[in-house]
């Protein structure tokens, strides 16, 4: 592995995990932060696929990440 590939995956892990702590500072439960897997869960409820009340809406994070995926391959 190349020290630029290094320097890049560290940078990246660092970006994620304070956009992590923002999303928690701005309101998210202190144990999501930043969870996909949270996130589609929210979601699957919001679409009526459960019945849990506390956890059924549309997660804004999901619609920017399926945005921002789709701008970046269509550039």
């Amino acid at each position: 592995m190349q020290k630029n590939e290094s320097m890049m995956i560290i940078l990246s892990g660092g970006i994620i995990g304070i956009i992590a702590s923002c999303l928690v500072y701005f309101g998210n439960p202190m144990n999501m932060g930043f969870c996909i897997a949270c996130f589609l869960r929210d979601t699957a409820g919001g679409l009526g696929l459960h019945s849990i009340a506390t956890v059924q809406y549309i997660r804004p994070e999901i619609i920017g990440l399926i945005l921002g995926s789709f701008i970046i391959a269509v550039a």
